[in-house]
């Protein structure tokens, strides 16, 4: 059989995208030897891939997301290529491609959360729809990365439930309990950061639905109010299309006490969860919720949203609170983090938790997948 597989998210650059397209493709190759793949990439794309397979090829397209060549260039480039199946890892492909394909639905935030200008205009909002509804409805199967992303699919483009299969994905092994043991490497990595004080940490996009601005009224809660000694470790790249973010760090009256790091190295990711005395997750929307998991890995307890898919994929493993509700919230993590019992229980559940994902089920699923299909 021959596979196509679109992989314009590889770069890690992409967030939860880019894992995802790195971790599937990484493993198809080791345990498929069969089956000739068409790896589809973008210049950038290219720059991460180190697949030498032998029946794996790279194809380098220049064929940006959400663009006109997307549904015209690249149209044209599938078709002569001839693919058995094509897997897009993204809702995102040319809509009028009659080959037999699986799409892989991460979640709905382009629809329930568009943000920006472009995303916002009547325009793109009915491109977009069309788009997303094109690759279910099309789809031979439909690969959701967890039930509640499931359930928005069914509800809001009312296809089959047979037609869609959960698939979860996984944990990179580099996250895990033995990050912190290494005293001395744990000394060279808090002297780099400046993380002198107790701190909780959240990492994530900085966009609207990730709820950072309510995390910062919190914190300022847990100050006022609580006179916790924590500093606040917020982990990602600032976005600039999101200016009232950054707007409600630079006037925080704890600004001092807000440590930005900018983008994590892969290979500090694993000490500042391990460090941080917990993890926060305010998100108000996901598909899966990748950090929560990789720092119970580390054996960080979390403290997350109860929205979404949050306590589908966490369990009774983190404590939850409403991400609307900043009281709520800072009372939650001031309850957590004042009972030394709690946060022990809370970490050896968080361990256990996460024995429950796998990247190498994810990608033996996704193969038995391709056959079938």
């Amino acid at each position: 059989m021959k596979i196509g597989i679109d992989a314009r998210f590889y770069r890690r650059s992409t967030a939860g995208l880019g894992r995802y397209s790195q971790a599937l493709i990484t493993l198809l190759a080791k345990i498929d030897k069969k089956n000739q793949y068409i790896i589809y990439l973008t210049k950038e794309d290219v720059k991460e891939y180190k697949i030498t397979a032998q029946n794996f090829q790279k194809k380098i397209i220049d064929v940006p997301h959400y663009s006109i060549s997307e549904q015209v260039k690249f149209l044209k480039i599938l078709n002569q290529d001839k693919n058995d199946l094509v897997h897009f890892l993204n809702f995102n492909h040319p809509i009028f491609y009659k080959g037999k394909f699986i799409v892989t639905v991460h979640d709905l935030t382009i629809m329930f959360f568009p943000v920006g200008s472009s995303q916002n205009s009547f325009f793109r909002r009915f491109a977009f729809k069309t788009v997303f509804s094109s690759a279910v409805k099309n789809a031979s199967k439909v690969i959701a990365i967890s039930e509640n992303t499931k359930k928005d699919v069914i509800k809001e483009f009312a296809i089959s439930n047979k037609k869609i299969q959960i698939i979860y994905e996984g944990i990179d092994s580099r996250y895990n309990s033995q990050s912190a043991l290494n005293k001395e490497k744990v000394e060279k990595f808090k002297k780099k950061y400046k993380l002198e004080k107790p701190y909780i940490f959240f990492l994530s996009q900085w966009r609207p639905h990730k709820g950072l601005p309510e995390l910062i009224k919190a914190f300022e809660i847990l100050h006022q109010r609580y006179k916790l000694p924590h500093n606040l470790v917020i982990g990602g790249k600032p976005n600039k299309s999101f200016p009232d973010i950054i707007l409600s760090i630079e006037t925080s009256g704890y600004k001092k006490k807000i440590i930005l790091p900018g983008f994590i190295p892969e290979e500090d990711l694993p000490l500042f969860y391990a460090c941080a005395d917990s993890f926060i997750f305010p998100s108000k929307y996901e598909g899966f919720g990748l950090p929560p998991l990789e720092a119970m890995a580390c054996g960080t307890p979390v403290i997350a949203s109860n929205k979404s898919c949050m306590p589908e994929i966490l369990g009774d493993a983190a404590v939850y609170f409403d991400p609307n509700n900043t009281q709520n919230m800072a009372k939650t993590i001031k309850e957590v983090l004042t009972n030394q019992k709690l946060l022990s229980e809370m970490s050896n559940k968080g361990l256990e938790q996460v024995k429950k994902y796998s990247w190498n089920k994810m990608a033996r699923e996704t193969l038995q997948l391709y056959k079938n299909a």
